[in-house]
C-alpha cells in the first residue's frame, strides 16, 4: 500500500530509501513508530516540493509559518518567531527535516514534561534561563486586547503571574519555578501565551496525516 496516493511508485521508493537512516534514528527519540514517521516526513517533503524558498533541502520559515496557520491554528507571527526560537534557536531562515519531526511528535504526543521545557523556551525571550517582569509584559501584551486599559490590565496581569509562579520570591520565574507550578497545576502550561496548538488541531492533524491514504 502507498504512503500516499498522490506520489508514483517509483518516487515513493527513493523518498523512503532517501529518509531510511532517519526514520531509524527519529524512532529512539520520538513518540512515532517507523510507518509514522515516514508520513511525517512525508509532509514535511510535499511542503518541501511546493516552497519556492527551500533551500538546501530544507522548508523556509515562510513557508512553515503559513503550515503554522493552516495546519495548526497558530498565527500570531510574534508567537511564531519564539516557536522558531525554542526549536532550532531561531538562528536559521529554514528548518530541517528533522526539527519539523520533533516538533511534531512533541505537539501530537509529547508527555507534560516535554511541553514544560518547550514552553519555556518560547517564553524565556532573552534566552537567560529566567524570565523576568519586563518580559513578561512583552508576552502578555498580545493576550490583552488593545483597547484603552490595556496596559494596566497587562500589569495587573504579570503582577498575578509573577506571585503564582516567583515561587522562590527572587524577582524573576526560573525554568524550575515554572515546572513546579505547571506540575502542581497543569493548566498553567500555556499561562504566559499560546506556545502549543490547541487540541482540536492536533487532533484534526492526527487523523488526516498520521494514516495511510
Amino acid at each position: 500500500m502507498n504512503l500516499d496516493v498522490t506520489l508514483d511508485t517509483a518516487e515513493e521508493i527513493r523518498f523512503l530509501s532517501k529518509v531510511s537512516g532517519l526514520v531509524k534514528r527519529l524512532g529512539r527519540t520520538t513518540h512515532f513508530g517507523g510507518q509514522e514517521l515516514e508520513l511525517v516526513l512525508l509532509v514535511y517533503y510535499k511542503i518541501l516540493k511546493s516552497d519556492p524558498d527551500a533551500a538546501g533541502g530544507q522548508i523556509s520559515r515562510q513557508q512553515l509559518t503559513t503550515v503554522f496557520d493552516t495546519a495548526f491554528g497558530i498565527t500570531d507571527t510574534a508567537v511564531i518567531r519564539r516557536i522558531y526560537a525554542a526549536l532550532d534557536g531561531g538562528n536559521s531562515s529554514h528548518v530541517s527535516m528533522e526539527t519539523w519531526t520533533r516538533m511534531v511528535s512533541l505537539y501530537v504526543r509529547g508527555t507534560l514534561e516535554e511541553k514544560i521545557q518547550y514552553c519555556y523556551r518560547v517564553y524565556d525571550i532573552q534566552r537567560e534561563g529566567m524570565i523576568r517582569r519586563d518580559h513578561l509584559m512583552v508576552l502578555l501584551r498580545g493576550c490583552v486586547r488593545q483597547e484603552d486599559g490595556a496596559d494596566e490590565a497587562v500589569k495587573d496581569l504579570v503582577d498575578i503571574l509573577m506571585t503564582r509562579l516567583d515561587l522562590d520570591r527572587d524577582g524573576a520565574i526560573s525554568f524550575e519555578d515554572y515546572r513546579q507550578s505547571v506540575l502542581g497545576t497543569p493548566l498553567l502550561l500555556e499561562c504566559l501565551g499560546q506556545a502549543l496548538p490547541d487540541r482540536s488541531h492536533v487532533d484534526a492533524f492526527a487523523t488526516t496525516f498520521l494514516v495511510t491514504q
